[in-house]
């Protein structure tokens, strides 16, 4: 039940920033709700629920992306299991404001880079016939920090809310069991 939950809460983000903030961009820039809540969910502690969001929300913005397919799938795969396992076992901190702005500028870089590097894979491997460089992804980079940076609020309480659902529909599901 609890994955029909975040999958419901990821179709959600998705049509928020395709649908709506679609029309709000900023030097071409849209917010990435779903980049957000899934690093949101890597520094989730508990359990590994970071796996199933991180491929269903790049597996969504694989299929909304003109870039090679796979890129953003395997993007928030890495991105979600390197800062769950930095935050988890090297560098142990509560999440704040000042660590959700780190992991934000931290987490944007290190997905530009992914994506540069996977689309010039496909390119040197002739799965597709251009690529772009790596200034393009950095082109608008502090609009994006900023743009995030102003969301990042907003997508963590949204994430909370999430995992206060999933907590209790889980602990309704238990008693049901018994």
């Amino acid at each position: 039940m609890k994955y029909f939950i975040y999958f419901i809460a990821v179709v959600f983000l998705f049509g928020l920033n395709i649908g709506l903030f679609s029309h709000f961009n900023v030097s071409g820039q849209l917010p990435n709700f779903l980049f957000l809540f899934t690093l949101f969910s890597a520094l989730e502690k508990k359990d590994m629920d970071f796996f199933f969001l991180a491929f269903l929300s790049g597996l969504f913005l694989d299929f909304f992306s003109t870039s090679f397919f796979g890129s953003y799938t395997l993007t928030f795969l890495i991105l979600s299991f390197f800062t769950h396992y930095f935050f988890s076992h090297i560098l142990v901190i509560n999440i704040n404001w000042k660590t959700m702005t780190f992991v934000l500028i931290v987490g944007i870089i290190l997905e530009n880079l992914f994506l540069w590097f996977y689309g010039f894979l496909a390119f040197k491997f002739g799965w597709t016939e251009d690529y772009n460089f790596l200034a393009a992804y950095f082109s608008n980079f502090i609009v994006s920090i900023i743009y995030n940076g102003v969301l990042v609020y907003p997508v963590f309480l949204y994430f909370n809310f999430v995992r206060i659902v999933v907590v209790k529909i889980g602990r309704a599901s238990c008693w049901e069991r018994v």
